[in-house]
């Protein structure tokens, strides 16, 4: 059996300054002696990552392609087959961005980034915190230091707030399991659905509708543990999936496995995801 090592820590924010636009900055360390290939579930947030240790392959559209460089934006996921490779030991920094936190650091759409590849950082002209991440020593504080010292920089220049986009976010938080539409939120917060939808899809990525879904699946995720599948389901039909086999449908498409296998499985996997969603 192919066991791996695998440790998952959130680090806490040391510039205060950056709690408007930087959700959570986490630590991610895998050691494994074979080629592991872990499925990426949905992701509700661009981040900028940068991993040292052994190099990681990326598998996407069925094309299985080695990770040149180590420092990357991530975009938001709401589709499958999108995998990591790894074998070694890999250590990873992810910054996680707030809703708006990313498009008003950086100025770049959202869409630019979903559902695609992970870019290097000339896509957001941030070739200068790329090199000071290669030169710096390579321990997770000083790394953690360059990320947040550069991005402290370019506050400045940030864009203003957008509150409307906090509010949808803040109501879809609140009402998880989707008893209120994407119809009812903008009604409630007095805009049109059309002008909702540009905006959001232009700062975040995606339509508000497939972010909902999103965080949905993050909640379903969260919930995962061992001998609960029912309990799985159950939520699984309180946010949206008509059934047992469209729910089932739906995680294999992001996962690879049903969700009896995923829970049955890998469990530092299990635990990695966990803690991702909570």
């Amino acid at each position: 059996m192919n066991m791996s090592n695998l440790k998952f820590t959130i680090l806490p924010l040391k510039e205060k300054a950056l709690t408007p636009f930087v959700k959570r900055i986490s630590y991610i360390e895998n050691e494994t002696v074979e080629p592991q290939l872990h499925p990426i579930p949905p992701l509700d947030t661009t981040g900028l990552t940068f991993f040292f240790g052994d190099l990681m392959r990326n598998v996407y559209d069925q094309k299985n392609e080695p990770l040149p460089k180590r420092a990357y934006v991530l975009g938001i996921t709401t589709k499958g087959g999108v995998s990591i490779v790894h074998q070694g030991t890999v250590k990873q920094l992810f910054i996680e961005f707030t809703p708006t936190g990313f498009y008003r650091l950086f100025h770049k759409d959202g869409n630019n980034f979903t559902n695609n590849p992970p870019s290097d950082f000339s896509t957001i002209d941030a070739q200068i915190l790329e090199k000071e991440l290669e030169n710096c020593p390579r321990d997770i504080k000083s790394i953690q230091e360059v990320f947040e010292n550069y991005l402290l920089s370019i506050i400045p220049t940030a864009l203003p707030k957008i509150p409307l986009i906090d509010v949808v976010v803040e109501l879809m938080q609140t009402d998880i399991v989707g008893k209120r539409s994407v119809e009812e939120i903008s009604e409630k917060i007095g805009v049109h659905q059309k002008y909702l939808f540009r905006l959001f899809k232009k700062v975040t990525g995606i339509s508000p509708k497939k972010y909902y879904r999103t965080l949905q699946w993050n909640t379903i995720m969260a919930s995962i543990n061992q001998n609960e599948e029912d309990t799985l389901t159950k939520l699984a039909l309180e946010c949206g999936f008509y059934d047992h086999p469209s729910f089932t449908k739906e995680f294999k498409k992001f996962m690879q496995i049903s969700p009896s296998e995923f829970i049955n499985g890998d469990v530092s996997l299990t635990e990695m995801v966990l803690k991702q969603r909570s």
